[in-house]
C-alpha cells in the first residue's frame, strides 16, 4: 500500500510536512503521520468469506448509529464518505470499489469539508494506480 501514493503526494494533500508512510501490521495497509495530522490507506482484503467489493457493499449499506455514509463521485467506479455523526474532528474515511479492488483512506487533524477534498484528492491518486 506504501508504493500506490508518495510521501511528497500525501504531505501535500496534508498542508504539513509528513515522515515516509509506514506499513501497519500488514503489507496492505500504509500510514503517513505529520503534526497534528495523518492519512492511512487501507487496501480491503477478502475476510470472512467476502470479497473487497462485498465488504465495499456492504460498508456502503451500513446503518450503524452514529456513523454518516455519503455517496460521492468521480473517484474509482464507486465511492462514499464514512464518518461520525459528531462536530469533533474524529477524521473521514473516503472508502473506493474501482474494478474488483476495493480501499480506504483516512485523513485526521481537518474540519469536515476539508477532510473530505484531503481524502477525495489522495483516493483520485491511488485509483489512478489501481
Amino acid at each position: 500500500a506504501c508504493t500506490l501514493i508518495t510521501q511528497a503526494q500525501v504531505g501535500t494533500a496534508l498542508e504539513i510536512s509528513v515522515g515516509a508512510g509506514t506499513p501497519i501490521g500488514r503489507p496492505s495497509s500504509c500510514q503517513w503521520a505529520g503534526k497534528g495530522r495523518f492519512a492511512t490507506l487501507v487496501i480491503i482484503q477478502p475476510r470472512g468469506g467476502k470479497s473487497p467489493v462485498e465488504s465495499f457493499n456492504a460498508g456502503k449499506a451500513s446503518t450503524m448509529p452514529g456513523i454518516i455514509t455519503e455517496s460521492v463521485s468521480g473517484v474509482g467506479d464507486e465511492a462514499y464518505y464514512v464518518y461520525f455523526n459528531t462536530k469533533e474532528r474524529s477524521g473521514l474515511g473516503l472508502v473506493v470499489k474501482k474494478g474488483t479492488t476495493a480501499f480506504e483512506i483516512r485523513v485526521y487533524g481537518f474540519e469536515l469539508d476539508k477532510a473530505k477534498s484531503v481524502a477525495k484528492t489522495l483516493c483520485q491518486t491511488v485509483a489512478g494506480k489501481i
